[in-house]
C-alpha cells in the first residue's frame, strides 16, 4: 500500500475547514441580507406609523398577552385559524419593552420578520434558482413591494402575509442534510400554524418527495395543517361583510386583480391607473395582461422543473390570496364590474393586494434566473427583466403613501394619561386608542404594565 505524501496531505481538504467556509459563505450574506432588508422595512414606515398599534395587533393579540398571558394565548384561535408568530411577537415585545416603546418594539420585531422572510428566500432560492444575482433579488422584494407600508408592514396582523411569500420557495428547495431538513420542518410548522392558506401550496410537497430528507417537511406541513383544518371545523369563521349590495363574483375577482395587483407590480398610484381606465377603457390592462402571460409562459418554456413549478405557484398563489380576500369579505368595493375606473380609484383595503403583488414580483426573478441562458438575446432580456423589477423596487422605496396609522394616536403619548388613570381609580386595566380610532378598536393594557418605569 503506497504511503501518504506530505503533497497528498497538503492536497486532502480539511472537513472542518470546509464546513466553515461553506457556512461562512452562506450564513454571512444572509445575516447582511435580513439585517439590510429589516432596516429597509423599517425606514418605510414614518414615525406615527411606528408608534401605533394597527387593528387586531393591540385589540387582539397585545391585548389578548396582557391578560390572559403567552400559554393561554399562544394557540388561541383569532378569524377562524390560529396565529403562531403574531402571538409570540406579541409577547415578546410585552416583555422586553416598557409602555412607552411598546408600539414601536411590535412594528421592529413586525419589520424584522419580513427581513428573516427575505434571508430565508435568499438562503432557500440558492438551491433553486441557478444564477447568482437572483436569490439576492429575491430577497428584496418583501420589504419593497410598492404598497407594503399601507398597513402590511411593521404590522402582526399582516406578517402571516409576508411569511407565505417563503412558502412555494421553502417546499421546492429539497433538503441536503438531515440538519437542513429538521430545521426547515421548524419553520414550516411555524409558517403554516400562523396562515392556514399556506395549504394552497401543498402540491408543492410532491417535488423532491423521494428523497428521504424531505420527508420531516413533509410530516410538519401536513401536521401542522391538520392542526389549522381542526381549527377551522371547530371555530369557525365568522362571516364577514363590509356591506355588499350584492356578491362578488369571479368577474369582479379577475378584473380586480389584473386592475390592482397587477399594476401594483409598478406603481403606487391606483388615481393614476383609474384616470386611465376612464381615458382608455381596459385596453393598457389588456395589455398588461397579455404581457406577463407571455412572460411567465416563456419562464415555463425556457426554464427549468424548478421554475416551472415556482412561476405556476407564485401566479397562481398571487391569483388565490387575491380571490380569497375579496370572496371571504365581501364589500361594494369589490363590485368591480360595477364601475371599474371608480372602484380602483377608491380601493381601500390595498394590504388585500400587497402579497399578490409581491408574488408577482417574485415570479418575475424566477423568470429572468429561468430565461437567462447561453444566447446573447436571452441573457439580454434576462438582464432587462430583473433590471425593470430593481428599478421598480428602488424607485418606489420612498413611496409610502398614507397609511391609517399615520395619523395616530400614537401609545406613547396616552402613556402619561394612563398612568393617572391606574393611579387616581381603583382598576386592574386601562384601555389606550388605536389605529382605526374608533370603537372597538381599543388595546387593553394592565395597569401594572402601563404604572412600569
Amino acid at each position: 500500500m503506497p504511503e501518504t505524501t506530505s503533497a497528498d496531505a497538503r492536497r486532502r481538504p480539511d472537513p472542518v475547514r470546509t464546513v466553515r467556509a461553506v457556512a461562512v459563505a452562506m450564513v454571512l450574506p444572509a445575516v447582511l441580507v435580513f439585517v439590510t432588508t429589516t432596516a429597509v422595512a423599517w425606514s418605510r414606515l414614518d414615525p406615527e406609523q411606528r408608534a401605533t398599534l394597527w387593528a387586531e395587533d393591540g385589540r387582539d393579540f397585545v391585548s389578548a398577552y396582557f391578560v390572559d398571558g403567552l400559554g393561554a394565548t399562544l394557540f388561541r384561535p383569532f378569524g377562524g385559524y390560529l396565529q403562531l408568530v403574531p402571538r409570540l411577537i406579541a409577547a415578546v415585545s410585552g416583555t422586553i419593552a416598557g409602555p412607552e416603546h411598546l408600539a414601536q418594539t411590535v412594528t421592529l420585531l413586525a419589520c424584522a420578520g419580513v427581513g428573516a422572510v427575505s434571508a430565508l428566500l435568499y438562503l432557500y432560492s440558492r438551491t433553486v434558482l441557478r444564477t447568482p444575482v437572483a436569490p439576492f433579488l429575491l430577497a428584496a422584494v418583501p420589504p419593497l413591494i410598492p404598497t407594503a407600508p399601507r398597513e402590511a408592514l411593521g404590522t402582526m396582523n399582516n406578517l402571516h402575509s409576508f411569511l407565505l411569500l417563503l412558502v412555494p420557495v421553502v417546499l421546492l428547495a429539497v433538503p441536503r442534510s438531515w440538519w437542513t431538513s429538521a430545521g426547515t420542518a421548524v419553520l414550516v410548522v411555524a409558517v403554516v400554524l400562523s396562515d392556514t392558506q399556506a395549504l394552497l401550496f401543498a402540491p408543492l410537497l410532491l417535488a423532491g418527495i423521494r428523497d428521504r430528507r424531505k420527508w420531516p417537511v413533509v410530516a410538519a406541513f401536513l401536521a401542522a395543517g391538520a392542526a389549522q383544518v381542526a381549527t377551522v371545523v371547530a371555530f369557525p369563521r365568522p362571516a364577514i361583510s363590509y356591506g355588499a349590495s350584492g356578491p362578488v363574483t369571479i368577474a369582479d375577482v379577475v378584473m380586480g386583480f389584473v386592475s390592482v395587483p397587477l399594476t401594483t407590480v409598478w406603481t403606487t398610484r391606483l388615481d393614476g391607473v383609474s384616470t386611465m381606465i376612464a381615458d382608455a377603457g381596459t385596453a393598457p390592462i389588456v395589455a398588461l395582461t397579455v404581457v406577463s402571460v407571455a412572460v411567465a409562459v416563456a419562464a415555463i418554456v425556457s426554464g427549468q422543473a424548478a421554475h416551472r413549478w415556482l412561476v405556476s405557484a407564485t401566479v397562481l398563489g398571487a391569483a388565490a390570496l387575491w380571490a380569497a380576500a375579496l370572496l371571504v369579505t365581501p364589500a361594494d368595493g369589490f363590485l368591480f364590474t360595477q364601475g371599474l375606473a371608480d372602484h380602483v380609484a377608491h380601493f381601500g383595503p390595498i394590504r388585500y393586494a400587497t402579497v399578490s403583488s409581491g408574488f408577482l414580483l417574485l415570479a418575475l426573478v424566477v423568470t429572468a434566473d429561468a430565461i437567462w441562458g447561453r444566447h446573447r438575446l436571452r441573457r439580454a432580456v434576462a438582464i432587462a427583466l430583473a433590471v425593470a423589477v430593481a428599478l421598480t423596487l428602488v424607485v418606489h422605496h420612498h413611496d409610502t403613501g398614507h397609511a391609517g396609522r399615520s395619523d395616530g394616536p400614537t401609545i406613547t403619548s396616552q402613556v402619561p394619561a394612563a398612568r393617572e388613570a391606574c393611579a387616581s381609580g381603583n382598576r386592574r386595566t386601562v384601555g389606550l386608542r388605536q389605529a382605526p380610532d374608533r370603537s372597538p378598536w381599543v388595546v387593553t393594557l394592565p395597569c401594572a404594565y402601563v404604572e412600569r418605569r
